[in-house]
């Protein structure tokens, strides 16, 4: 392979994205590109939703889902819907644990999505790795976190399955992206719907954190 990159995009914030070059720690993108850009591929993010109106996403997402049970963690006023908007996951000091800091929204789901698949060559924002994939945005984190049951629901959804109360998932994903976990080891709920997932041909890529530990410690990357 060439160490020349030879499709550089001219989205104005490429030049910062030091991940997709072919230097020390990049992932060679540029190369790759003229081999694949994603086209016909449809990937789940599992997160805490996407801004969907977001310009350097539009036309990328399919039709997604919102899996928080809980009203108070999704800030929507509801359940489960059929809006996966990122409400924002901001937090008022000592609201979710009682040494807890107030923050401001990450709006790490549409982070995660555009570095997936940001429309390249439109002059705007990034370039995504599969800049020619289809996004399936699936909420499941809000305000405080959310909960495994959540999560593995909302996998199990986008591979296809069946989830009681929750219609049909008509965009299937052969890969499922989970920038999330927590410390601990794989919770039976997460062995149970990564299951179901490789039955249906799916793939899972799932984070180990980003403290530099053992991924043993860390779920659900450390489940089998």
């Amino acid at each position: 392979t060439s160490t020349q990159d030879s499709n550089v995009p001219n989205d104005p914030y490429f030049s910062e994205q030091w991940d997709m070059t072919s230097g020390s720690y990049g992932i060679n993108a540029t190369n790759a590109w003229s081999q694949s850009t994603g086209k016909g591929v449809t990937v789940a993010v599992i997160d805490n939703g996407v801004l969907t109106d977001h310009p350097d996403l539009e036309g990328q997402l399919l039709p997604g889902y919102d899996f928080i049970t809980e009203p108070s963690i999704a800030r929507d006023g509801n359940g489960r819907d059929a809006d996966p908007t990122d409400q924002g996951n901001w937090e008022e000091a000592g609201v979710c644990a009682a040494d807890s800091e107030a923050s401001e929204s990450n709006w790490h789901g549409t982070h995660v999505a555009g570095s997936i698949a940001a429309i390249m060559n439109n002059k705007r924002g990034i370039a995504g790795v599969a800049p020619n994939a289809k996004i399936l945005p699936l909420r499941a984190l809000g305000m405080c976190g959310g909960y495994d049951s959540d999560i593995a629901d909302a996998m199990v959804w986008a591979a296809g399955g069946t989830v009681e109360g929750v219609p049909a998932n008509s965009n299937p994903a052969k890969i499922i992206n989970l920038s999330l976990g927590g410390e601990g080891t794989c919770p039976a709920t997460y062995s149970k719907a990564i299951a179901e997932v490789n039955k249906r041909g799916a793939i899972l890529v799932v984070a180990a954190g980003n403290d530099g530990q053992d991924t043993s410690k860390v779920a659900p990357a450390n489940c089998g």
